[in-house]
């Protein structure tokens, strides 16, 4: 069956359900992230060591990071050739999920530094373990005609799951234990749902002739000129998000500051008005998703913004200047995360390898979670400011959007 086609009536009709399941169980998935690196896990690198809780929190986020970008690529490989009455995706979704959930009560357990890093790496494992397959099934079942509307609603899912995952831990139980619980019952809510309704076929035969079997090292798919340039301008964007992100509190206070407001509080305000910017964008582009055939020019026109956006933070000392700024950002964010993961499906240089080429394209998220803040600490001993950072984010977009420019449409 030909990527992103349907084999029968019956499917046309299962398949909106299918995709709404995924994309629940999408943005369950980052409920289950998000609110753990940024509530769960420094709250407890801060109860084993006050004085040494940032160390602590960024060892374990860089091999935390490294771990994660092997076992998504490696995951995504083993399901490709995986043999089961159950399919190729399914019993390994069922199975991280349940493995993310037991590596929760590995980081509550830990008492030392060493152990916390290594239950946020067994954390890492396990989430990828659920995340490789899971992002192959984008490729493999959803519609042509669909792809822009779910690539702009998954664009939402970090986004929205940063805005839910701080309410569930502000509004839910307050220790450490409840919390991880209900991140828990939330992701294996949604898994539960999924695989009910999604109706992958067993693959417990070896493929008919004239089918490819999963081969190929695991860096063939950059033989692809369209795969090279969605992975590098993953990678750059990512990149330029993670200067961006990782280092606002410090820009609020170090750059610009905001008399009458406290950091905190700056700091809500702008991720807010960014991500309202991004609300709007993905919204519009779910909207009207069936009319977009093209998603490289929305690419580019998000990549612009993001790069404006950021030379203007770098350069201003207004704070009106900063807001508008970050309005643009999140315009910006909107526009090349709704179409993010179709760019990614249409540039899979073969059917057989998905899972593997998938997880490929993560690696370029992943990298950069580990490398910025090493990037910040060179430019930090070369005493370069925080402005220097948002330097290096808008000079990581305008070299996307050059890159991004160099996609060509296949026939």
């Amino acid at each position: 069956m030909e990527e992103g086609a349907v084999s029968s009536r019956s499917d046309a009709r299962r398949t909106p359900v299918v995709v709404a399941a995924y994309l629940l169980l999408f943005l369950a998935a980052f409920i289950g992230l998000a609110p753990l690196f940024q509530v769960v896990a420094p709250l407890h690198a801060s109860h084993l060591d006050a004085g040494a809780k940032t160390a602590i929190l960024s060892r374990a986020m860089v091999w935390g990071a490294i771990t994660a970008a092997g076992a998504n690529i490696l995951m995504g490989a083993i399901s490709d050739r995986t043999r089961s009455r159950f399919g190729r995706r399914r019993p390994w979704i069922a199975l991280g999920a349940v493995l993310t959930v037991l590596s929760y009560v590995g980081i509550w357990r830990s008492a030392t530094a060493d152990q916390f890093v290594w239950a946020i790496v067994g954390f890492q494992l396990a989430f990828n373990v659920l995340m490789a397959p899971l992002s192959a099934v984008f490729a493999e079942r959803v519609p042509l005609a669909l792809r822009s509307t779910a690539s702009a609603l998954m664009g939402l899912s970090y986004p929205l799951a940063v805005a839910l995952g701080s309410s569930l831990m502000a509004l839910g139980p307050q220790h450490e234990p409840g919390r991880l619980a209900l991140l828990g019952g939330v992701l294996l809510a949604a898994a539960a749902l999924f695989l009910i309704v999604y109706d992958e076929p067993a693959a417990t035969e070896r493929p008919q002739a004239g089918t490819p079997e999963p081969r190929g090292g695991f860096f063939d798919p950059f033989r692809s000129r369209n795969f090279v340039v969605v992975w590098t301008c993953r990678l750059l964007i990512a990149t330029g998000y993670a200067f961006v992100s990782a280092y606002l509190l410090y820009f609020i206070t170090d750059a610009v500051g905001w008399p009458g407001r406290t950091p905190e509080s700056a700091h809500a305000l702008l991720t807010g008005v960014g991500f309202g910017g991004v609300v709007i964008v993905a919204g519009l582009v779910a909207l009207f998703g069936r009319r977009i055939s093209r998603r490289q020019p929305v690419a580019l026109v998000g990549a612009v913004l993001l790069c404006a956006a950021t030379v203007a933070l770098a350069l201003t000392q207004s704070w009106i200047v900063v807001v508008i700024a970050f309005a643009a950002y999140g315009l910006g964010q909107g526009a090349y995360g709704s179409v993010e993961m179709g760019l990614m499906a249409d540039a899979l240089p073969s059917q057989e390898n998905r899972g593997r080429d998938m997880g490929l394209n993560n690696l370029a998220v992943a990298l950069p979670q580990a490398l910025a803040p090493i990037t910040a600490l060179i430019l930090e001993r070369a005493e370069i400011d925080v402005r220097g950072l948002y330097i290096a984010a808008a000079a990581c977009f305008a070299a996307a959007v050059v890159v991004v420019g160099l996609f060509r449409r296949e026939s």
